[in-house]
Parts: structure tokens; C-alpha cells; sequence
């Protein structure tokens, strides 16, 4: 091989080993069912949207995850989703993810004031999302 394809070869070598540490760092963070910072927020509007048009709970629930999103919904408006046709593996995963929240950030949890969530424009409350949480929280 000549001399310049070689250094050309070891370039290329070094930008996928490159990539591919970043690939793995950026997989480590997605542990987590919260605090992610990317993708968009999915509304309960959308969910229920979805759910009526047949879409499969799985897909849902990727598009939540990838989202980000936490509901801070009571067991009355889950019933609700349940009436309006939401499946009890989305509305689980939504509760899951809720927990998990709870868990990691006790502040929601106490935050009385709602400080940490946001209205959205369907009159539910989320938190996290592309943006994460807000630092307080």
C-alpha cells in the first residue's frame, strides 16, 4: 500500500474508533428513563391521538422515551386515557416513568407549587423533555 493511502487508512481508523466512543459515552446516559435531553416532548393530547389511530403501544412508548417526558397526571385523568383508549402498557410506562422521577428528583415530588412542571397547552403537567429538568428540581 503506498505511503499516503496509508496515512489516509489510519485516519479513517481513528475517525470510526472516534465515532465510536462517542456513540458508546452517548448510549451510557440513555440508562435512565429521565433527564435526557433530546427529542420532543410528547403531550397526553398526542398520546391519546395516537392511541386512537391505532398506533401500537411500543411505538408510543419510544416516542415518550425519546421525548423525555414525565406526566404528573392523578389516577382520575389516568382513567380517563384508559376511557379515551390509551393501553394499560402506555399508561403504565407513563406511571414508571413518573416513579422513577420522583425517585431520582425528590423535589417533584414535593413541589407543591408545581415549580418543576410545566402547563402544557392541553392542560396537563409535564416536566423533562428536550430540555431536561430545570436545575432546581
Amino acid at each position: 500500500m503506498p505511503a499516503s493511502n496509508l496515512g489516509w487508512s489510519r485516519t479513517r481508523a481513528g475517525l470510526a474508533l472516534l465515532a465510536l466512543a462517542t456513540l458508546a459515552l452517548a448510549d451510557s446516559g440513555c440508562a435512565s428513563l429521565v433527564g435526557r435531553r433530546w427529542g420532543e416532548q410528547v403531550s397526553v393530547t398526542e398520546i391519546v391521538m395516537l392511541s386512537k389511530h391505532g398506533v401500537a403501544p411500543e411505538k408510543i412508548i419510544g416516542k415518550i422515551q425519546r421525548g423525555g417526558t414525565i406526566y404528573h397526571l392523578s389516577d382520575a385523568q389516568y382513567a380517563d386515557l384508559r376511557k379515551q383508549g390509551v393501553t394499560p402498557a402506555v399508561i403504565s410506562y407513563m406511571q414508571r416513568v413518573h416513579e422513577q422521577a420522583v425517585k431520582e428528583f425528590p423535589k417533584l415530588a414535593a413541589d407543591e407549587d408545581l415549580n418543576c412542571w410545566n402547563l402544557g397547552f392541553d392542560g396537563f403537567w409535564y416536566a423533562g423533555g428536550p430540555f431536561g429538568l430545570h436545575p432546581d428540581c
